[in-house]
């Protein structure tokens, strides 16, 4: 009973595991998958979190600050007194003290502050945007290559079945007489090569899945497997899209965190001179402090005694308020240093925005180069793909009848192959091209 428990228990534990290792992943989950589990989005989300602390603390800032002090010591020495007798004057003392400060004003430094830690936190949020961005590109990148693949496994695979039936062809024709051993030997090389390259389409396959497994943080890249049954790519529509190239631009400018990201930080180092000048200003602050002791003398004469702990309390305690006000007058220009160097870094921010935003439109305009270039380059295989079908048809028919030579068979095979090859490579290429275009305009 307690074996057949075991079993049970273990398949439960197991099943779970099991169904993920059996699930195939879809682009979406993949992209999912990789963002939560990114090394560098785990760190982009501990330098955000820092930097909400940091907010966290500067607000903080203006609340009171309230400190307690207690004191206790105890004095064991010794005095002579004029009649050279020497007295033992050990003795305790005790204090204890309870402080507050407000600042009131210190030249708004706490209020810009404040400001720029927010503008900091939102240019960080950006940055982990754009780093989540750039790993659903990567991510997306390299989903399609593994498509690519294995569609090109699928065009390897089909060139062998082709060949095994052209070798099966000659054999039944060399005992009807009507071949020769040299078109045989032909084609049992032909079907080799096309042997080879199925294996390495397979590598290549294996490959693009342990890169894309990798890039996810999956441990078992033995058991990953991609969704490509539901995947279907409509040229006809693909190709209908027109795409502006200007909007393009105009929206991504707009929209891109990196961009947002440029200027949040100069709107952060425009509150950074304000902080940097709130030093110019006077600063006032409120304290409020109360005291109290307790003194004990251990050796006690006929003429003094230790007054009651209550009362001493009671007599001993002191109330403090004040009203500090300090004047700035001569820091040795490090203030005026300091509203320049944030002025520099306000300048610099500036500098990296016109950057990012030439560099940005740099990209699009290259994406939607190579976008129409990969469109042409599609329109154009494809052409070159129903012809060399046609052709190697036609090419197929007259060698079955005996009006053509397996030489001139095999080359309208092999130009058909690469046509096919080419196809597939310019649709994923455009596919991905378009795919780029809209991740900008996103």
């Amino acid at each position: 009973m307690k074996t057949k428990q075991g079993i049970i228990l273990f398949i439960v534990i197991l099943f779970p595991f099991v169904i993920f290792a059996q699930t195939k992943w879809t682009l979406d989950s993949c992209i999912s998958h990789a963002l939560n589990n990114n090394y560098s989005i785990k760190q982009s989300l501990i330098d955000l979190k820092t930097k909400k602390l940091q907010l966290q603390t500067t607000k903080m800032s203006r609340l009171p600050s309230l400190s307690a002090s207690l004191n206790q010591n105890f004095d064991f020495g010794r005095s002579e007194t004029a009649g050279g007798i020497i007295v033992d004057n050990t003795q305790s003392t005790s204090a204890f003290s309870i402080g507050m400060n407000v600042p009131l004003f210190e030249g708004m430094k706490t209020y810009h502050q404040i400001a720029s830690d927010k503008l900091y936190v939102k240019a960080t949020t950006e940055d982990l945007n754009s780093t989540k961005e750039q790993i659903e590109l990567t991510v997306t990148a390299y989903y399609l290559q593994l498509l690519l693949y294995k569609e090109m496994l699928g065009i390897a695979e089909e060139q062998v079945e082709l060949s095994e039936n052209q070798v099966e062809r000659v054999e039944s024709l060399l005992q009807a007489g009507k071949s020769s051993e040299a078109e045989l030997y032909t084609s049992k090389a032909n079907l080799a090569n096309d042997e080879v390259g199925v294996a390495e389409a397979r590598n290549n396959v294996r490959l693009a899945t342990l890169d894309l497994a990798q890039l996810m943080n999956v441990t078992d890249a033995e058991s990953f497997e991609i969704d490509d049954e539901n995947i279907e790519i409509d040229m006809e529509k693909i190709l209908a899209r027109y795409i502006d190239k200007n909007a393009v631009i105009d929206n991504s400018l707009h929209k891109r965190p990196a961009i947002k990201a440029a200027e949040l930080r100069i709107e952060k180092s425009q509150k950074d001179i304000k902080i940097a000048r709130s030093t110019y200003y006077p600063s006032l602050q409120l304290s409020a402090n109360y005291g109290t002791g307790y003194y004990y003398a251990f050796q006690q004469s006929l003429q003094t005694s230790n007054a009651p702990f209550g009362q001493q309390l009671s007599n001993n305690s002191r109330e403090i308020i004040a009203l500090n006000v300090s004047i700035p007058i001569f820091d040795r220009m490090s203030t005026a240093n300091r509203v320049k160097q944030a002025k520099l870094t306000m300048r610099s921010q500036e500098i990296q925005l016109e950057e990012a935003k030439h560099s940005l439109i740099k990209e699009i305009e290259q994406a939607y180069t190579n976008a129409m270039l990969a469109k042409e380059k599609y329109i154009a295989s494809d052409k070159a793909e129903k012809a060399s079908e046609i052709a190697f048809q036609y090419e197929e028919k007259k060698y079955q009848a005996g009006a053509s030579s397996i030489y001139v068979y095999n080359e309208a095979k092999i130009n058909y192959q690469k046509a096919q090859s080419q196809v597939v490579q310019a649709k994923f290429d455009y596919f991905f091209r378009l795919k780029i275009l809209d991740f900008y305009n996103d």
